[in-house]
């Protein structure tokens, strides 16, 4: 599929349902987003961020992959579906370590190489979130992404850029719009993701 057949698949796929996903892609996001030690600044009126320790719940993640897939092949979906996976939390903890590690050194080089090596692992939730791979170490699984991302990297640097637009006319309704752009484009990104995997196997 195009990125435009997938985006028209996403936008079909959440009639109706993008309320329903909403919570389980929110709380997510939220949590391994989060920082601490944030501040506000009274001379500057700004606020600044502390040490992100979002990557302590990339478990989560993993499970919202595991949720969203589901949801993508009209398998029943329930909320605390993106907790299951803390069942190995240290193996989770390992493998988001080792990404921004590969992430950083690459980023010494160049921007561009940092930004190309992050979404060659784009795959590797999908891989931890499938039983068939829990075989494979972490540097088998960074590796086995890489090699299933080749050729489609670009395309999906400019399916996620696709949607600036929508972003951009959510800052216009103060936010709001956003609550549906973002369950259609995580549905996307999903049916982008999955499908390499699905077609690698």
């Amino acid at each position: 599929m195009t990125n435009s057949e997938i985006k028209q698949w996403a936008k079909e796929k959440i009639k109706g349902k993008w309320l329903s996903i909403l919570p389980a892609i929110f709380v997510a996001s939220l949590l391994t987003g989060l920082t601490l030690g944030s501040s506000y600044s009274s001379e500057t009126g700004t606020f600044s961020s502390g040490y992100n320790v979002g990557w302590i719940f990339y478990f989560v993640q993993i499970g919202l992959v595991a949720y969203m897939v589901k949801f993508i092949n009209d398998q029943p979906v329930e909320f605390k579906d993106i907790f299951n996976y803390s069942k190995d939390f240290g193996r989770a903890i390992g493998a988001v370590l080792l990404q921004a590690l590969y992430v950083f050194l690459f980023t010494l080089l160049l921007i561009i190489p940092g930004i190309m090596k992050l979404i060659a692992y784009s795959l590797v939730p999908y891989l931890m979130a499938d039983d068939k791979y829990d075989n494979l170490g972490l540097k088998e699984l960074l590796t086995k992404s890489e090699e299933m991302m080749n050729g489609h990297k670009m395309d999906y640097f400019m399916l996620n850029l696709s949607f600036i637009g929508w972003h951009i006319l959510a800052i216009f309704t103060l936010g709001i719009l956003e609550i549906w752009v973002i369950p259609y484009q995580t549905t996307a990104t999903t049916k982008f993701l999955n499908d390499i995997k699905v077609s690698n196997e």
